[in-house]
């Protein structure tokens, strides 16, 4: 009686939890499956505490805790990237052990925050000794607790791993379609929004394109110099003056789009965070909702690689590097990329010794890099650069004299700014072909600046430089994945031409 007095005291408390989560919809208005499959999710939860523990007062009181621990974290994220937790976040937790910086969890290394765990199991072994005993009976442990557990845990496992009807897991992954966090929350709850995600994941789609013809970059000869494309991802670069944010002058950016063949804002699919879903629709050159759930992290498991644009100027003849000066085991690059079409790929470790600028390799590190090894390449070269200079977080301390989240922000963007010009200089001194493409991944995450941004979308631009001197062109704004053919279209442009006036 006490037991199933607690459990049920416990699941009303939690869905009243649950109801919290932002962005809050109305708990009435959710489908009866969705409260069911809260119910059920939140049982399971319990489930585990007791039995750990077979303490009916305590493991309800656990429970709630870490959900709402689950809730907090999620009504934070929302708060700073308008996105709330969805099921791939779990799969980060080793990322944010490894990496705690980058996920403005620097409290993890701190001291206190173990001293902290070690009170909190003290409490919990005070509790279990001298308040609540255990209803296990006595000398049953092996027949009971034990394959309780192994009952449980298989039961979770074939939820999570195991093999469900494809009719079901292709139900729900239609109901989860859109893969948009924020409106599975709003409709279903965070619970069961986080359920249903992990189920209809499981339900993965086939999504490709086929990409326009190019003149073969393989067939050039001397004396006809190789092409070079570089396209540049730049971590939360935005046109502050632009949004009407802050009065920065970006001269590297007004140069280029000056002599751009195309230039303007584009859509991405992100905010504050998740830059490799930027970096995979510009590679993917397809909407990113068309992957279904495994938009949310299309490098987690990549079950059906599309071909990408480093697939496609691969098979075209060129080289393809992919430069990125961190872990390259982060989100999966190391194993995703080469399945995305790159030769190469570049980390943090490549750039030992370069002095950092804040946290971070500094952007115009990278430019040189690449330049050079453009210059050494004597077939056709393409590089994806993903920077990482002016990513948060911008704290004090980050930037000797610089103490200001903004002004911290804008001395990077400046750099990037720097990188920009770089790298135009750097392809008319090469003399050969060349395309330079350049947006920024998202906004930034930071209140101090606006909260939220007005405007969602970046700076874009798109360069072609022919016989020396650069193509120009018209503004247009873009979605990201509509770059990839911006990109071969003024690649097309450059080799037909130069084919033309040698033939």
């Amino acid at each position: 009686m006490l037991f199933a007095a607690y459990f049920v005291l416990y699941l009303l408390v939690a869905l009243f939890v649950d109801a919290l989560a932002v962005p809050r919809g109305r708990f009435f208005g959710r489908p009866v499956w969705a409260i069911l499959t809260a119910a059920l999710t939140l049982t399971l939860l319990y489930a585990v505490w007791f039995a750990a523990s077979w303490r009916p007062i305590f493991s309800a009181h656990a429970a709630l805790i870490t959900f709402g621990i689950v809730v907090l974290i999620s009504n934070y994220k929302f708060r700073n990237v308008q996105e709330p937790l969805n099921f791939v976040d779990f799969a980060l937790i080793p990322q944010i052990l490894r990496h705690p910086r980058l996920y403005q969890a620097d409290f993890l290394t701190h001291p206190l925050f173990y001293v902290g765990i070690a009170v909190l199991l003290g409490i919990i072994a005070l509790w279990c000794g001298l308040v609540e005993p255990s209803i296990l009976p006595e000398g049953r442990f092996w027949n009971w607790a034990v394959p309780g557990a192994v009952v449980l845990a298989a039961i979770i496992g074939w939820i999570a791993r195991g093999p469900l009807p494809s009719w079901f897991t292709m139900a729900v992954h239609r109901r989860m379609i859109p893969a948009d966090s924020t409106r599975h929350v709003r409709e279903l709850g965070l619970v069961a929004s986080l359920a249903a995600g992990l189920i209809g994941w499981r339900q993965s789609l086939n999504s490709a394109r086929s990409w326009p013809s190019v003149v073969s970059a393989a067939n050039a000869r001397p004396p006809q110099p190789s092409p070079i494309v570089i396209a540049v991802q730049s971590e939360s670069f935005v046109d502050l003056r632009a949004a009407g944010l802050h009065d920065v002058d970006l001269p590297g950016l007004q140069n280029a789009r000056d002599h751009a063949v195309v230039h303007g804002r584009v859509k991405v699919p992100v905010q504050g965070a998740w830059t490799l879903r930027s970096e995979f629709a510009f590679l993917a050159g397809h909407p990113l909702g068309s992957f279904g759930l495994d938009a949310l992290h299309p490098y987690l498991r990549l079950r059906h690689p599309p071909r990408t644009l480093a697939h496609h100027l691969r098979e075209a003849g060129f080289s393809t590097v992919f430069v990125h000066p961190f872990d390259l085991d982060f989100f999966n690059r190391r194993r995703a990329l080469p399945q995305l079409g790159f030769d190469q790929l570049l980390g943090e470790t490549d750039f030992d010794g370069v002095p950092r600028d804040g946290y971070y390799v500094p952007d115009i590190a990278l430019a040189e890099r690449v330049l050079a090894m453009a210059a050494a390449e004597p077939r056709p070269f393409f590089s994806m650069i993903a920077t990482m200079e002016n990513h948060n977080p911008w704290n004090k301390g980050r930037l000797p004299g610089i103490d200001s989240p903004v002004d911290q922000y804008v001395h990077h963007l400046r750099n990037a700014d720097r990188m920009i010009a770089r790298i135009v200089a750097g392809l008319e001194q090469l003399g050969r072909p060349a395309v330079f493409a350049f947006y920024g991944d998202h906004v930034p995450t930071m209140p101090a600046l606006a909260d939220p941004f007005p405007d969602p979308r970046t700076d874009f631009f798109v360069m072609g430089l022919r016989h020396g001197a650069w193509l120009r062109g018209d503004q247009q704004d873009c979605a990201l994945h509509e770059m990839a053919d911006m990109v071969l279209a003024a690649l097309d442009r450059v080799v037909r031409t130069r084919e033309e006036n040698s033939a």
